[in-house]
């Protein structure tokens, strides 16, 4: 079983800070005041939703979910869902949308956002992890 999760930023100015998920639960992630992940500071912003997507960590499984974002969820760069209605105060119906499984090594992408997800065991050693509570 998984002890904890990180998710790494891979490139540009923020490349290698990220954020672990050590509790089971639900993260909504984007740029909102509300979001658990907040990704909301400076040009970073740019294609990043409100409520952009969910993950579910339900150990030892993480899955994602997009929220009806305009710019979509990519997983190694497939499209994992996107709201196709051009009317942005439509959210859509978070329904219209599927669960996509992650794995450890998996690429996601949340906007100009791309994440490296690390699936650690307990029985592996344990680098520091940066935790992100808010903004960043």
């Amino acid at each position: 079983m998984f002890e904890r999760i990180t998710l790494t930023i891979t490139d540009g100015c923020l490349s290698g800070k990220g954020f672990t998920l050590e509790n089971r639960g639900r993260y909504i992630v984007g740029r909102a005041d509300d979001c658990d992940i907040q990704l909301s500071e400076g040009p970073f912003l740019m294609g990043v939703s409100r409520h952009h997507c969910v993950l579910a960590l339900d150990p030892p499984s993480l899955r994602v979910r997009d929220l009806g974002s305009r710019n979509g969820t990519f997983v190694n760069g497939e499209s994992i869902g996107q709201r196709m209605d051009p009317d942005p105060v439509s959210d859509g119906d978070v329904d219209d949308f599927m669960d996509f499984e992650l794995c450890d090594g998996d690429e996601l992408r949340i906007g100009c956002f791309t994440f490296q997800v690390h699936m650690q065991e307990g029985s592996e050693v344990h680098q520091p992890a940066l935790h992100f509570p808010g903004n960043y």
